[in-house]
């Protein structure tokens, strides 16, 4: 067995003293190791008594005392010259964690010609974790010893390569001492840059310094001579860079090309995964997320925000012909890239390439919760993962896809098809889409049999939930209505001579485009003037005219305002296919204004239940819409009774959304972390987040005055890169 000493130099820091020693003796196999201790004067009186009582207490314990004071560098190279066996550098102010010491020694001895290695640490430049070349702070959501235990568990079993050890936490094998000799202390007095020059010389002579991945090593920081660090730091950067240009131009190629990325990504996820639920989103749409106005991506990404702080959320979307991973944590968001999955098919609903990738994310990232929002541009194979994997499953129903292909149910974009008898699917289908074949029975068997095997099936409207179950009788439908924050407007209705109608959101020919058109028209020479707040598909309605005002596109937030500045009297939502719930409608009812609706699915449903407005059949044509408007506005009393309703209307918040939901979640049970679960998520990582080196190791050029070399040398490195080399070469 090899033998290693463990050498802390010491020099005051009483309290951090204690702690690296207690970690040490705690987390250490003292068997074929000896720990040394090396007081170098410290002025504080209570060092050296405490030191003698580690000592005389513990037989694996020796203590040095330097009769003056050495400093860091001297008081090292006594320590390794005392020693005989390889030697382990390790300052005060740093804890240990389990086995820290052996996988060390199997990273110095995994292949030959090892001179140091370099544990992981919170903050060690080169060897820095989850940021990379910066100092961290020890995670929220567990303590150093678990901390440490865990990076044991996902470490990356192949060895990495650095440029330079790093003395915090430095192994050195007694073959490379001997050869090479020890640090310069003329050149480095106190410390700062030693162990840069002692690696350098290593190298010369063939020998590799490597980082082990396994063992995190806590570094709080350097708490001795802090007051002359930067004086000392620039100092002996200067000798370094004039002793060795070629190797300081290796560290600034190294940290441009950074190789450790995926140990810090690897490392990083597995600290958001830590201790929670893991709830993995299925959407269609996931682009420009913060400026999305897609109802189904509205209504996910209000879910995140209000349950991050309790769940993990992992949203899988179709993009730019690949498919992306977006993981939400507590405090983070990242983006894992997954290929594309070819298809022949039009509406393909089976893929083992798609079902291979579900399988590794719910391995990789722990899955405990599939939540399916969109099956566009996904498989059905997804609930056969969840439940071979015993993974919760929900869908949500934010539309008919389940029912029909064309998702709106609006039969030849003229009409509402539900209830229609006399309905050619077949001929719909095509002048909706490329479909020649009437393959609306085949869809529904393979829908109902899709949503029978999941444990929850969830619609935002009664509405919704009766249309679905119209088809699918057995599927038992949860009602959770959407929630939206909105402040109510105090705007307050008046009915005069002058009468403002509005129609509100995009328009379009499904959303009742031809009714505006028609009322522009039949309204000209009235006292009734037409707004469009919103975009238009419909060239004619982008233009404003004398009864007529097009206002265009609007945030949602300054709907409230614009309604009330305009004088609206009445909103028009008209949208001839059955919506599922409808953001819109929930805005105009905060704007405090009335609505007038056809009596078809969530909208209808709304305004009739909490008399929010008027409801005139689906079948009216323009005329019998602008009578039934002309009878509103003269009823004053009428009007009156519903604007109370709209006043009085609680508007549901994303918040008692999410709660509704979380009821849900909450039902699975946490995956916890285990060898396997860890491997799936390193592959994932090892196939996303390979390094692409801006030169290859062999074009770095080991001789100063060749061509390579002069090549290599006016290879740009970024001023952030730069500003991290003045910190490793100190």
């Amino acid at each position: 067995m090899i033998k290693c000493d463990i050498i802390i130099p010491i020099y005051n820091a009483y309290d951090c003293v204690v702690e690296c020693i207690e970690s040490v003796i705690k987390n250490t196999n003292f068997d074929d190791n000896r720990l040394i201790l090396i007081d170098d004067k410290s002025p504080d009186e209570r060092i050296l008594p405490m030191l003698k009582k580690y000592s005389k207490k513990y037989d694996f314990i020796e203590l040095l005392e330097n009769k003056e004071n050495l400093g860091f560098v001297g008081t090292v190279n006594k320590g390794m010259k005392y020693s005989k066996n390889d030697v382990l550098l390790l300052n005060s102010d740093t804890e240990v964690g389990r086995d820290w010491l052996s996988n060390i020694k199997e990273t110095a001895y995994s292949e030959p010609k090892v001179a140091t290695v370099t544990a992981i640490s919170n903050n060690a430049t080169l060897a820095s974790v989850p940021k990379g070349l910066q100092r961290n702070e020890l995670p929220e959501n567990m303590d150093f010893e678990e901390y440490a235990d865990l990076v044991n568990k996902i470490a990356y079993d192949d060895s990495i390569e650095l440029p330079t050890a790093h003395g915090f936490c430095m192994y050195i094998r007694r073959e490379a001492l001997d050869l090479v000799g020890y640090f310069d202390e003329e050149a480095f007095g106190k410390g700062y840059g030693e162990e840069n020059d002692f690696s350098f010389r290593c190298l010369d002579y063939g020998y590799k310094h490597l980082l082990c991945t396994k063992s995190l090593v806590y570094h709080k920081e350097s708490q001795s001579f802090s007051s002359k660090k930067e004086a000392l730091q620039k100092e002996n950067s200067a000798v370094l860079r004039e002793r060795y240009p070629i190797y300081t131009r290796r560290i600034e190629l190294w940290c441009q090309s950074f190789p450790i990325r995926k140990v810090c990504e690897n490392v990083d996820y597995q600290i958001g995964l830590h201790n929670r639920k893991n709830i993995l989103a299925i959407i269609h749409d996931w682009n420009d997320v913060e400026n999305n106005i897609g109802g189904t991506t509205l209504h996910l990404y209000d879910l995140i925000k209000n349950l991050r702080s309790e769940y993990n959320f992992h949203v899988l979307a179709p993009s730019d012909g690949i498919y992306k991973l977006y993981s939400y944590f507590k405090d983070s968001e990242k983006v894992t890239k997954f290929p594309a999955i070819d298809s022949c098919n039009i509406i393909p609903e089976y893929s083992s390439k798609y079902k291979k990738m579900i399988e590794n994310i719910c391995d990789g990232f722990r899955i405990d919760t599939i939540h399916v929002h969109h099956m566009i541009g996904h498989y059905f194979d997804i609930i056969d993962v969840a439940k071979e994997k015993n993974i919760h499953s929900i869908i949500s129903l934010h539309d008919f896809y389940s029912i029909c292909p064309t998702i709106n149910l609006l039969y030849r974009m003229e009409k509402s098809c539900i209830g229609e008898k006399n309905k050619n699917c077949s001929e719909c289908l095509q002048y909706k889409t490329s479909i020649k074949n009437n393959i609306i029975s085949q869809w529904q068997k393979d829908w109902k049999e899709f949503l029978s095997k999941f444990d929850e099936v969830i619609a935002p409207s009664n509405s919704t939930k009766s249309i679905v179950n119209e088809t699918y009788k057995n599927i038992k439908i949860k009602v959770i209505e959407h929630g939206i924050d909105l402040k109510k407007s105090d705007y307050v209705s008046n009915i005069d001579d002058k009468i403002n109608i509005a129609f509100v959101g995009v328009m379009a020919p499904h959303k009742g485009s031809k009714i505006l058109e028609e009322m522009i028209k039949k309204y000209k020479n009235s006292n009734i003037k037409i707004h469009l707040f919103g975009n238009s598909e419909i060239e004619s309605l982008k233009h404003s005219t004398s009864n007529y005002v097009y206002h265009g596109k609007y945030k949602r937030e300054e709907l409230p305002e614009l309604l009330k500045n305009n004088n609206i009297n009445l909103i028009c939502s008209l949208s001839i296919c059955a919506e599922t719930y409808s953001y819109t409608l929930t805005e105009n009812i905060a704007s405090g204004i009335p609505v007038l609706a056809f009596d078809i699915g969530a909208i209808g449903e709304r305004v009739s239940k909490s008399n929010l407005g008027w409801i005139i059949p689906s079948s009216s044509n323009t005329n019998e819409i602008i009578s039934e408007i002309n009878n509103i506005l003269t009823n004053k009393e009428e009007y009156g009774k519903v604007l109370k309703s709209v006043k009085d209307y609680h508007i549901k918040t994303t918040k008692e959304m999410a709660s509704d939901y979380s009821i849900i979640y909450k039902m699975s049970k946490i995956v916890e972390l285990c060898e396997s679960n860890a491997e799936k998520l390193k592959d994932i990582l090892e196939d996303n987040y390979k390094v692409t080196e801006t030169v290859s190791s062999a074009e770095t050029a080991w001789i100063l005055n060749s061509l390579k070399w002069r090549i290599v040398s006016k290879i740009k490195v970024p001023e952030t890169v730069k500003k991290v080399i003045r910190k490793v070469i100190k």
